[in-house]
C-alpha cells in the first residue's frame, strides 16, 4: 500500500497523539508517587501540560490531513469545507471531540497541579482523571474499534489507559534517576514496580482479549500484514517486559549497594532504552490503526 503525503502526515500526527496521551496519563500516574517532591511535581506539571498542548495540535493536524486525503487537491484540500461537513458527523469527528476535550481538560488541570490551594490541587486531579477517560473513549469510537462489540471496546479502553500509564511513566522515572535524593528514587522505583505488575496484567489480559476478537485463526499472525505487524508489536512488548524484570530484580536492588551512583546511571540508561522501545510500540500501534486492518474486517 502506497502512502501519499497526507497519509504519512496523518500517521505521524496519530503517533504524536499516542505520545501525548502517554504523557498525560503517565505523568498523572507518576504524580501520585511524586506529589510531595516539589521539583519533580513541577516537572510533571510541564510534562502533562506540554503533552496536552501537543495532543491538541496533533489531533488538529491528523484531522486536517484526513480532509486533505479525501479532497485529493493538494495542500489547499486540507481546508475543503465540503469534506469537513462529510467527516465531522462521522466517527472521525466524534474522536476529535473526545480527544480535544480530554487534552483541553488535561491542560487546565496541569495549571492547578502545584497550586497552594488544596481545593485547586484536588480539582486538578479530578480534571486529569476525566481527561484520561475522555481521550481513551476517543480511541474506541474510530477505526477498527467501531466494528467491535461492547466487551472488546471496553477492553480497548482499559488497554490504551494501561499502555499510556506504563509508557508515559518512563520519562519521569528517567528524570528522577538524575536526582540526588537516592531514597526518593528507591522508594519510587519500588512503588512503580508494584504498580507495574498490575499494569502489565491489564495490558496482557486486555490485549489477549482484543486479539481473540480480531483474528479468526492463528495462521493470520503470519499470513497477513496486520498479523505480522501485531507480532512485531508483541515482540517489542516482550522486550519492554524484559527491561521491567531487569529493573525490579537487578538494577533497583543495586541502588542499595556500595556503588549506588554507578547503579543509578545504569538504571537511567536502561530506562532510556525502555522509553525508546515504548515509542516504537506506539509507532507500531499507529500503523496498525491507520494503515493496516485485520483480515476479518
Amino acid at each position: 500500500m502506497l502512502l501519499n503525503a497526507f497519509d504519512i502526515t496523518a500517521l505521524i500526527a496519530k503517533w504524536a497523539i499516542y505520545l501525548s496521551f502517554a504523557a498525560v496519563v503517565g505523568g498523572s500516574f507518576m504524580l501520585t508517587m511524586l506529589r510531595h517532591a516539589r521539583e519533580e511535581a513541577l516537572a510533571l506539571r510541564y510534562y502533562i501540560g506540554g503533552g496536552a498542548v501537543l495532543g491538541v495540535l496533533a489531533v488538529g493536524i491528523n484531522y486536517s490531513a484526513q480532509i486533505g486525503t479525501f479532497s485529493a487537491s493538494g495542500i489547499v484540500g486540507m481546508l475543503d469545507y465540503s469534506i469537513h461537513t462529510f467527516l465531522w458527523p462521522s466517527s472521525v469527528g466524534d474522536s476529535v471531540v473526545w480527544r480535544v476535550s480530554g487534552f483541553g481538560l488535561a491542560f487546565i488541570g496541569s495549571i492547578f497541579l502545584i497550586s497552594a490551594t488544596l481545593a485547586l490541587r484536588k480539582l486538578a486531579i479530578v480534571l486529569l482523571t476525566v481527561a484520561a477517560v475522555l481521550i481513551a473513549i476517543g480511541f474506541t469510537v474510530i477505526g477498527h474499534s467501531v466494528e467491535l462489540n461492547s466487551f472488546a471496546r471496553a477492553m480497548l479502553f482499559l488497554h490504551v489507559l494501561a499502555i499510556a500509564g506504563w509508557v508515559g511513566a518512563f520519562y519521569p522515572l528517567w528524570r528522577l534517576c538524575a536526582s540526588a535524593d537516592l531514597a526518593l528514587l528507591q522508594r519510587t522505583m519500588h512503588r512503580f514496580g508494584l504498580w507495574g505488575i498490575g499494569l502489565v496484567s491489564v495490558v496482557v489480559f486486555t490485549g489477549g482479549s482484543l486479539l481473540w476478537q480480531l483474528f479468526d485463526q492463528p495462521s493470520d499472525f503470519v499470513s497477513t500484514d496486520y498479523g505480522i505487524a501485531v507480532v512485531v508489536k508483541l515482540s517489542l512488548v516482550a522486550v519492554i517486559m524484559f527491561f521491567a524484570a531487569l529493573h525490579k530484580f537487578i538494577l533497583v536492588p543495586n541502588l542499595a549497594g556500595d556503588d549506588a551512583q554507578q547503579a543509578q546511571q545504569r538504571l537511567k540508561r536502561s530506562i532510556a532504552l525502555e522509553a525508546i522501545v515504548g515509542c516504537f510500540i506506539l509507532a507500531t500501534t499507529a500503523v496498525l490503526s491507520s494503515v493496516l486492518g485485520p483480515a476479518s474486517f
